[in-house]
């Protein structure tokens, strides 16, 4: 499971990352590219939400593999210990299964997806629908993976502060 979870680290930061710097380089280069030329690339824009999407969905799963999305915790803090580990049971149970129905759904999106052209590049939009289930599945790993740990009774916060060191 160690070596899953380094390579899908390594493919979350690679793709998440790789997806923002060129999203960010396109569009500081049209706004040179406008201001100092009066010329702009109507393409951009596509190629930018394109390469959002993919910054987007794959910077959430290496955020949530290492717990750091946004979590409203007060209430469930306060909970003792056992009920606490219900509501945990239950939010990544719910999480897990929420992932698989957007893997399922988003495939079937994405396919209808490839008939449909963007405007300026005439690329399918396939190709920015798929980063949907492709980041769910690795949603629905950590999800599986937080519920066993769960279920296991162990820590989660300290397994993922393990894997950084």
């Amino acid at each position: 499971m160690e070596k899953i979870d380094k390579f899908l680290k390594k493919l979350e930061f690679i793709v998440g990352g790789t997806a923002f710097t060129a999203m960010v380089l396109l569009i500081v280069v049209n706004v040179f590219s406008r201001y100092l030329f009066s010329k702009s690339f109507a393409w951009t824009e596509e190629v930018a939400y394109l390469l959002f999407s993919w910054t987007v969905f794959f910077g959430a799963c290496l955020l949530y593999s290492e717990q750091g999305l946004i979590a409203i915790d007060a209430v469930v803090n306060r909970l003792a210990p056992k009920n606490h580990r219900r509501v945990q049971i239950f939010t990544y149970a719910l999480v897990f299964i929420t992932n698989i129905c957007l893997v399922v759904w988003g495939i079937q999106f994405s396919i209808k997806a490839w008939s449909r052209p963007t405007g300026i590049l005439h690329i399918p939009f396939f190709f920015i629908d798929i980063s949907i289930p492709l980041a769910c599945m690795i949603l629905a790993y950590y999800s599986g993976k937080f519920l066993i740990m769960t279920i296991r009774n162990q820590e989660i916060e300290e397994a993922a502060l393990e894997d950084r060191a």
